[in-house]
C-alpha cells in the first residue's frame, strides 16, 4: 500500500517550497507551483544553478499573498496579478509571455540578490507545451518548472540514499519534489504508468535527471558533493542521474495528506531495482 505523506509547492522557480496538507491539482501543476520566477535583464530565468541563496527565499500564502522572507526581512506579492503589464521571458528552450510583477517587488529581489531582476508571473495567455516526446496527450503543459508539471519521490527511495551518502543524511527538500509518499521499495515509482492519489488521477512519464541543484543544503545555501557523487554510482543511465518521477495529470482534483496511491499499470524500470 502506498500513502501519500508530503505535498510539496514552490511558488517562485528556485525559492524555497511550502509544505501543504492539501493541494487544487490543474493542468500545468499544483496550483501556486512554479507560477511566479525571477529573470534577468534579457529575460532569462534564474534559478539555485548560479545562485544557491534562493533557497533561503522563504515562502508562504496566507490569504491573497504571498509572502517571502529572507534573513530578517519580508516582502508580500499579490496572488492576483496586477496590471496588464507583460514580458517575454525563457526558460531553457521556451519563450513565452509573463506578466510583470510591481516595480517594488523586483526592487526587493534585487537588492537582496545584488543583481537586477524582475519579478514575473504565469500570463493567462501563455501555453508551455511538455515535450513532445513524453506526452500523452500532445496537450499538456507546464508552468515555470523545469520541465514537467509533476514530480513524486518516495521516501524508500531516499532512505536508500541516506544509506549511500558520504556524512550526515540529506532532507528530502534538495529534491524539490511535489508528491512524497510511504511504501514500498526504493525507487518503485519509476514503474509508475497510472496511477490515483485518491481520485486524481496521474500519468508518470520520465524519469527526473537531477542536477546540481541536489548538492546545495537548502537550509544555509551552502554547496557540496552530495547527493550525486553517490548517485552515480547506481542511478546512473547514460550521463544523466536518475532520481524521481515526472509526471503529467490525467483527471484533476483535490488531494490531501494521507490519500492512499493505487498504481493502475506499470513498465519496466530504466535502471536496476536496488534493495
Amino acid at each position: 500500500m502506498y500513502t501519500l505523506s508530503n505535498i510539496f509547492i514552490y511558488p517562485i522557480k528556485g525559492c524555497a517550497g511550502i509544505s501543504l496538507e492539501s493541494a487544487e491539482v490543474l493542468d500545468r501543476g499544483l496550483q501556486y507551483d512554479r507560477r511566479w520566477m525571477l529573470v534577468d535583464d534579457s529575460g532569462q530565468f534564474i534559478s539555485q544553478r548560479s545562485h544557491p541563496q534562493l533557497a533561503l527565499f522563504e515562502t508562504a500564502i496566507i490569504d491573497e499573498w504571498l509572502f517571502v522572507s529572507y534573513e530578517d526581512d519580508t516582502h508580500q506579492v499579490p496572488l492576483k496579478d496586477v496590471g496588464e503589464d507583460h514580458r517575454q521571458v525563457v526558460v531553457w528552450d521556451d519563450t513565452l509571455k509573463a506578466y510583470i510583477a510591481n516595480a517594488e517587488d523586483s526592487k526587493w529581489f534585487s537588492d537582496r540578490l545584488g543583481m537586477t531582476v524582475t519579478l514575473v508571473s504565469m500570463h493567462k495567455d501563455s501555453h508551455r507545451p511538455v515535450d513532445p516526446r513524453f506526452s500523452v496527450s500532445q496537450k499538456e503543459e507546464v508552468s515555470f518548472a523545469d520541465g514537467y508539471p509533476f514530480l513524486i519521490l518516495g521516501h524508500a527511495s531516499m532512505n536508500l540514499l541516506n544509506e549511500k551518502v558520504t556524512g550526515e543524511a540529506l532532507l528530502i527538500d534538495r529534491f524539490r519534489p511535489n508528491l512524497v509518499f510511504e511504501g514500498g521499495t526504493p525507487h518503485v515509482e519509476d514503474t509508475w504508468r497510472s496511477f490515483s492519489v485518491g481520485e486524481v488521477a496521474f500519468h508518470g512519464v520520465k524519469p527526473c535527471a537531477r542536477c546540481q541543484v541536489t548538492t546545495i543544503n537548502q537550509q544555509t545555501g551552502a554547496q557540496g558533493k552530495e547527493p550525486l557523487l553517490s548517485l552515480a554510482k547506481y542511478r546512473k543511465l547514460g550521463n544523466k542521474v536518475l532520481f524521481g518521477q515526472n509526471c503529467l495529470l490525467e483527471t484533476g482534483g483535490t488531494i490531501k495528506v494521507g490519500d492512499q496511491i493505487v498504481v493502475a499499470t506499470q513498465g519496466e524500470p530504466p535502471l536496476p531495482m536496488v534493495e
